[in-house]
This record gives C-alpha cells, structure tokens and sequence, in this order.
C-alpha cells in the first residue's frame, strides 16, 4: 500500500495517525499521559528515519511498528527499574474506594484482555478496535496475512472463552 498524499510529510502522517496510535499506544501500556509521551518519542523516531521512507511501502504500519516497539522497550525499562515512593505512608481505609475498585476490576471485557497473552491481546486490539486489516497488522508485526489471520481465530476464541468465565463468575 503506497502512502497516500496526506501521508508525505511527516505533519501529514501525524496529522493522519496521532489519535489512532495514542490509543494503541495507550492500550499496550495502560496509562494515557505515558502514552502520549511515547506517542511523541515515536514521531521522533519517525522523523530520524524519514529519509529512508521510499523503501517502506506502508508508512502506517511502519509508524505502528515504531510505536510498539517505543511501548515494548518503555514496558522493560518500568519492570526493570522499580520506583519506591519516599513517603510510603498507608493509605486510610475507605470502604467505598474498595467496593468501587473491585467493580472495576470484575468488569469482564477488561479482565478478559487483561488475561489474553501479550501477542493475542495485540493482534485482537490492533484489528476489532483500531480497524486494521490481517495485511496491515502482517506488515506492523512482521509475519505473514495467514499467521495474523490464525493468531486473530486464536485470539478471538480465547476471548471468548475468558469473557465468558468471567461473566459467569
């Protein structure tokens, strides 16, 4: 897939994919404000390559496979290094905060994806929510449209099965 003309310059590719790659972006690492950040690290890494763009066919998955790997690299760094607050003063108790925490976290479509291996939640998300076909999520991942399809009938039943334990319990 060429780049269309929006997606010429650098301001049009942003232009074009910020909002979808925030959302992916804030779905791989579960925090919006470290999404937009590695949002921005992304078009900086986009903008070091530009040069290099005529060999790419489809700008958007390679962006995509930017972004993942800004998520995947920012995703080991955190579980590397673990941050102990200085005041690490008990919270009081508030029973209401707890009973609205536990309805969150019973919430069955989230426990379901939350539940999913990494490379199924990926592919699910990047197909049912961002939109992208089996050969666009085969370019951002580097396999081929008959993996991405097998991984996407995997992902899905396995979904099913969790959302559907988790609904019953």
């Amino acid at each position: 897939m060429l780049a269309t003309p929006a997606e010429n310059t650098i301001e049009g590719l942003y232009q074009t994919h910020y909002g979808a790659l925030l959302a992916h972006l804030t779905r791989l690492v579960g925090d919006r404000m470290t999404a937009e950040d590695l949002c921005q690290e992304t078009f900086v890494k986009a903008l070091r390559g530009w040069g290099e763009r005529a060999e790419i066919l489809n700008l958007g998955a390679w962006l995509y496979r930017i972004a993942t790997n800004t998520a995947y690299d920012h995703l080991r760094r955190r579980r590397r290094i673990q941050f102990t607050p200085l005041s690490a003063a008990p919270e009081p108790y508030d029973p209401l905060e707890q009973f609205e925490a536990q309805l969150n976290a019973q919430e069955p479509v989230r426990q379901a994806l939350a539940a999913l291996p990494a490379d199924s939640r990926r592919v699910l998300l990047l197909a049912s929510l961002a939109g992208h076909s089996a050969r666009e999520i085969a370019a951002a991942l580097d396999c081929s449209d008959a993996a991405v399809r097998l991984r996407l009938f995997r992902a899905r039943a396995r979904f099913r099965k969790l959302y559907l334990q988790g609904a019953s319990s």
